[in-house]
């Protein structure tokens, strides 16, 4: 059977990742992916379903691996103490470990580099493409459950609103993938979104802090 055959799967893989890569989603060719491989189209459809399945191969575990590791970060800050979390910006401790977790981040996109460049620049067509939507969603549901753990004023005195949240939320999540749609190298990556961090610590700590100057 073609799925037994030693060496196949990888090499579909790599064919289909360089097809992607070449086309986009919408215009790649499971023939194409099958000949250059030394295959059939039959032998992707049993392996991976269809299309989007043969993507999914090239990407998810990435891309679950980025979700977890959004979500983690939010609810280990989220169960500290509230006094804790309430010195969000104002805590060094914090600073030190979110900047430790930034260079994870950095490290753990550049690591996967080809996977994430596939969802950022040629997923149009799968459900993939809502990436910035999906991450942005977990970052504001994080952010307004800090509001309500710290009872904090920024939604009811008028300075922030859901629809802002999410706003601000998703301009981030944009801004940090601007590093693969630009083809930053890690070394301008990290600086970049070090800057691009220390830009929105600065607009959430007037939303969150006023007071504090």
């Amino acid at each position: 059977m073609a799925n037994r055959i030693e060496g196949v799967t990888e090499k579909l893989l790599e064919c289909a990742k360089q097809e992607f890569l070449r086309n986009g989603f919408n215009n790649a060719s499971l023939r194409t992916i099958a000949e250059k491989a030394g295959t059939t189209p039959r032998s992707i459809y049993t392996r991976y379903e269809d299309k989007e399945g043969l993507f999914a191969a090239l990407v998810d575990e990435a891309w679950e691996g980025y979700k977890g590791m959004l979500v983690t970060g939010h609810e280990n800050y989220l169960t500290k103490p509230e006094e804790e979390q309430k010195k969000l910006f104002h805590d060094e401790t914090f600073e030190a470990g979110y900047e430790k977790a930034m260079w994870y981040v950095i490290d753990y996109i550049y690591d996967r580099y080809d996977a994430f460049k596939l969802i950022v620049d040629c997923s149009e067509g799968t459900r993939y493409v809502d990436y910035t939507q999906c991450l942005a969603e977990i970052e504001a549901e994080g952010i307004i459950r800090f509001i309500d753990n710290t009872n904090n004023d920024a939604i009811s005195s008028g300075r922030a609103s859901l629809a802002l949240i999410h706003m601000l939320c998703s301009a981030y999540v944009s801004g940090m993938f601007e590093i693969i749609r630009h083809d930053m190298t890690r070394e301008e990556a990290a600086a970049y979104i070090l800057q691009l961090r220390e830009f929105f610590e600065q607009g959430w700590d007037h939303i969150f802090n006023p007071q504090i100057k």
